[in-house]
Parts: structure tokens; sequence; C-alpha cells
């Protein structure tokens, strides 16, 4: 969808735990060696959060460096959207805690599930705010704590996954050339247990059972999400930069969700998208679904890798199966 919407982000902010997990120290766990997940995800190593570290910890944390790089008192926040599905707690939303951490006012404060898609989605809603003039300052939020949710015995999936927080700051924009150009987002239900966690939700309620079967942790069809993810991620590109009216060459940076490598590369060549334009840290930190893109925007943010006035386009594709896309000029 073609927009030109006058939103920009005013400030970043991410929080990465301290451990570090290395290729290695999970070799001593499961069966897996340091090259066989470097040539299938890319990953080298990703961050762990202490057990007294959830992922409301990881969301103030990052939205506090937001709001600082912003210059934006938590009293002026209009709305706190969280992306997560590694809540807190299952009820309350992890937003309305993290309003009261931060010292908010009395505001809008809710939490979007769309996994890895998650920060993109809450993204666009935060953009829909302000241009409905529901808000004047959104506060959008990506913060996971995936490793609590990874079946550490399934080598797998614990070799992908870390925990992380990232955060911007969106405000209408005060130089017209500053906008959000088009977005896209959708699902696709039929693949929706291609990635899925059994136990905890109304058909299975927690039980002795559903522990016992580790029905607690995440499972996924790891070549399926693969083969799909390449075809659908390439299209997404291609039709968010149609909708703007660009083409990809006119791309300053691309943000990928950091899910593997090879699924980034892959869909990046159908694409014809040199990788120079293609933001990578996957091999840092793994796959830490909806803090993934908040937490690359702010590294390449502050390494000088996008400046005002450039388009960077923002692409995710994640558990639903879901996927959205924002093509932004900071």
């Amino acid at each position: 969808m073609k927009l030109g919407w006058p939103v920009e982000i005013v400030g970043t902010g991410m929080w990465l735990p301290e451990t570090v997990v290395t290729n290695d120290d999970l070799a001593r766990v499961v069966d897996t060696t340091n090259d066989w997940i470097v040539q299938r995800t890319g990953i080298r190593e990703r961050r762990r959060a202490k057990p007294e570290e959830a992922t409301l910890l990881l969301a103030t944390r990052a939205s506090q460096a937001a709001l600082a790089d912003a210059g934006v008192t938590p009293e002026e926040v209009d709305a706190i959207i969280v992306a997560t599905v590694t809540p807190e707690y299952q009820l309350p939303a992890t937003a309305s805690l993290l309003q009261t951490e931060l010292g908010c006012r009395w505001i809008q404060a809710f939490d979007l599930g769309a996994a890895c898609s998650g920060f993109v989605w809450a993204f666009q809603v935060g953009a829909q705010q302000i241009i409905t003039g529901v808000a004047r300052t959104v506060l959008v939020v990506g913060a996971e704590t995936l490793t609590r949710i990874t079946d550490q015995q399934d080598r797998g999936t614990c070799v992908l996954f870390g925990d992380a927080a990232g955060a911007v700051v969106l405000r209408a924009a005060t130089d017209p050339a500053r906008s959000i150009l088009a977005m896209r987002a959708g699902a696709d239900g039929a693949r929706g247990r291609l990635i899925y966690i059994p136990g905890g939700g109304s058909k299975e309620p927690a039980s002795h059972r559903t522990v016992d079967e580790r029905l607690h942790y995440m499972h996924m069809q790891g070549r399926e999400v693969y083969k799909f993810a390449v075809t659908q991620m390439h299209t997404v590109l291609d039709e968010t930069c149609a909708d703007a009216g660009v083409s990809v060459s006119d791309l300053k940076l691309v943000i990928p969700h950091q899910s593997n490598l090879r699924i980034i590369e892959s869909a990046c060549e159908k694409a014809g998208l040199p990788m120079e334009k293609v933001l990578i840290n996957i091999d840092r930190y793994g796959n830490t679904s909806s803090a993934s893109i908040p937490l690359a925007l702010d590294e390449a943010v502050r390494d000088g890798r996008i400046k005002p006035g450039q388009t960077v386009l923002m692409c995710a594709l994640g558990a639903g199966i879901s996927w959205a896309s924002a093509l932004v000029r900071l």
C-alpha cells in the first residue's frame, strides 16, 4: 500500500543480556558443532537472559534508551505497543507493566503478538495512531526472552534463538520528506502450525502431561518454513518497493528479520538485492524474533550506516505464518 505518511522515527534504543552463548557452548549440551550451526544458520553466538532477567526488564532498558535518544520524557508518551510472544505474564499485557516502569501517564498500552513479524506490525499500528490523531508520541517495542520457550534438548531449534529488546519512538514528521512510503502485511493461517507452542493455551491447558511431553516449548517444521520464507520474503520486498514507486536499487539499506542467513541470502538474490545493502547481525545475536529489527535499526543508526533522508526497508516473516514490511525515508 502506497502511503506517504508523515511519520518519523525520532529515537532508537536496544538492550542485550550480558550472557553470551557460543556454538561451542551448545555443542556441550546437544549433538551439534560450531561448523554445523554456522553453515546452516549463519549464527555464531547469541545472548541469554539470566533467570532474574525477564521480558519486562529487557523492554524497559531498550525503551529508556530510545526515549533518551529521542529527547522524549515518559510523560510525553501517548501510547505504548509491545511486540512479544514471550510476555512477562500471560495476563496482564507487558505493555501495561512497562507503562508504570517508565513512569508514563495513564495511557493506552497493549501487546501485539505476531512473532517475528511483530515489531513491524506494531510499527504500522503506531504510525496509524499518529496519522489518525489518536496519539502524538508512540513508543514501539520488540522484546523477547525466546530462550525460555526453546527446548534446549532440540538441536533444530535451540541453536537459533536469543534474547534481546529494541525500541523506537515515533512522532509526526516535522520534515515532509521524512515519511513512511509503503507498508505490507499479511498472514497464511493454513501454515500456522509450522511454528507453534502446543501447550499452555485453551486447547492444551498446562498440566503434568503437557509439561512431561514438552508441549510448552516451540515446535517448528524448519524445512517447510525455510521454503516458504524465501519465496514470501522476496515477494514482499518486490511488492513494497513497487507500492512506493521505487526500485530495489533505490534502497539505502534493507533490515530483514534475522531468521536465518541462508533465508536472507536466497531471498535477496531472487530480488536482485546486493548483500552489501542488507544489514546482518544474526551471527552475533541469533534469531531474536520481534526484537531483531529494532535491534538492527539501532545499530545501523549508531554506526552511521543510515542517515536522514535515506530509504530503509524493514521486512519480516514469522509464525502465523505472518509477514510485514515498512519502507521508510528517515
